[in-house]
């Protein structure tokens, strides 16, 4: 914005005496020649300066009246032209590239308009350029083969523009070498994406993440993945950033979960694979600071292996909806979801939930104590069992008496027990009570109390 303002502070500044020479009419061209070799124009070239008889060298063109502009006609008068300044105007686009009559020109600003896109074409034959500026104008994307064929470049200029960093702009993170066309633009450090995931964010750190990215997306066959960064947010001090990507690797016929993620990998899709075991993430280094898992339609059996494991204790989502689940570690899952203040949702539907007298009751109270976060808690059901009353029932509506029916007829260890431990109190008690009274009637003490000392 600073730049803007200078800039056109600047223009006035050059067309001051050319507005106090003499009189311009509003919508016509109006022109001064300089020193007899720069020439400043408002509105138009005047048709005067077009007869190619000045040595023109510098020309300033301010308020250009059309939307478009064509260099190879514009310039042709000018031969010798070492210096175009092209300002605060309404030009969209160039009409064509800069040609053989653009040859000497040094220096080239085409900034405070509102040019879109440039052909890669457009700058090919300026061997002499030297300066560059695009500043403030409406470009979204420039491919590098733009700039790489200018052997006299010095300094390019490309902030205040609206970067889509979706388009492939790495190359401005290319400065391995002190003549890459990366270590030639001045102000890439003020270079902002507009995309939506990047809004607002400096391109060349997001650039970074885009080409790391490429590098550790996990695409080696049998994974497939695809990868994407899906926000980038600033630090607490906002002295770094740090992106969440999404990995994708679904409907891949994996058998486990992948062995490496990209960095500050935050969202992984494993959905439609054969995958059965859990235990990378308790050990596996790559899965600490993911957030988001989706294993819906896997082939998983338990979730055992996680009970105590850090990783229970950080989750955002969590989705295990069909799988083979009949059983789950409801303690463990309780007491890592009462520290879990990250949790958002765990999904535990469709799967073939085992209802019995054992696990339901704790199962139960499990999903009524978190039934903000099971939020497909009416999809999480008993399996199918031919004759049950409680086949393919909802776990969360199933009545106690009718979980414990079934087994009510049935003499279980702990219930023979306590039937002895009940036998040998009222033995006890019939044995004292009969003693007292063979005393009472013959003042006889009973046999063991006569044996003792």
């Amino acid at each position: 914005m600073h730049s803007h303002l200078f800039l056109l502070l600047w223009v006035v500044v050059l067309l001051r005496p050319l507005l106090a020479g003499r009189l311009c009419t509003p919508g016509q061209p109006c022109c001064q020649l300089r020193r007899r070799t720069h020439l400043m124009c408002s509105e138009g070239l005047e048709d005067k300066f077009t007869s190619g008889e000045h040595k023109i060298r510098a020309l300033t063109l301010h308020r250009w009246p059309s939307p478009t502009f064509d260099p190879a006609v514009v310039l042709s008068p000018f031969p010798l032209i070492q210096r175009l300044t092209l300002t605060d105007s309404n030009v969209t686009h160039l009409q064509s590239d800069f040609s053989v009559n653009s040859r000497h020109l040094e220096v080239l600003n085409i900034s405070g308009l509102m040019l879109e896109s440039l052909a890669d074409s457009t700058f090919l034959r300026m061997k002499e350029l030297q300066i560059l500026d695009l500043r403030d104008n409406n470009i979204s994307e420039l491919d590098l083969s733009a700039l790489e064929h200018l052997p006299s470049l010095r300094e390019i200029y490309l902030s205040g523009n609206p970067w889509k960093c979706d388009n492939d702009l790495t190359w401005l993170i290319d400065d391995s070498h002190n003549r890459s066309v990366a270590n030639r633009v001045v102000d890439r450090d003020k270079m902002e994406c507009i995309d939506e995931a990047y809004k607002g964010k400096p391109v060349v750190p997001v650039m970074g993440f885009i080409k790391a990215l490429e590098e550790e997306c996990p695409r080696e066959p049998p994974n497939n993945c695809t990868c994407w960064i899906n926000n980038i947010v600033w630090s607490e001090n906002r002295e770094y950033m740090v992106p969440f990507i999404f990995v994708n690797c679904s409907n891949l016929g994996l058998v486990e979960l992948p062995p490496t993620l990209p960095t500050n990998t935050a969202t992984v899709l494993l959905k439609g694979n054969k995958i059965s075991d859990l235990q990378p993430l308790v050990t596996n280094e790559y899965y600490s600071r993911v957030l988001d898992l989706h294993l819906d339609d896997n082939l998983i059996k338990s979730i055992a292996v996680l009970e105590g494991a850090n990783w229970l204790l950080r989750f955002r989502f969590f989705s295990l909806r069909r799988n083979l689940l009949t059983h789950l570690p409801t303690h463990a899952l309780d007491n890592a979801l009462e520290r879990n203040h990250n949790a958002v949702s765990i999904l535990l539907g469709s799967n073939p939930w085992h209802c019995d007298c054992q696990f339901t009751p704790s199962f139960q109270d499990l999903l009524v104590k978190y039934i903000k976060l099971v939020r497909d808690i009416s999809d999480v059901k008993c399996s199918f069992e031919e004759g049950s009353e409680n086949s393919l029932a909802r776990v969360r509506d199933i009545s106690r008496s009718s979980l414990c029916r079934d087994h009510s007829h049935v003499v279980q260890p702990l219930d023979l027990l306590n039937g002895f431990l009940a036998f040998l109190i009222v033995f006890i008690l019939g044995k004292l009570a009969y003693d007292y009274w063979a005393f009472k009637r013959t003042g006889k003490l009973p046999w063991i109390v006569s044996k003792m000392p």
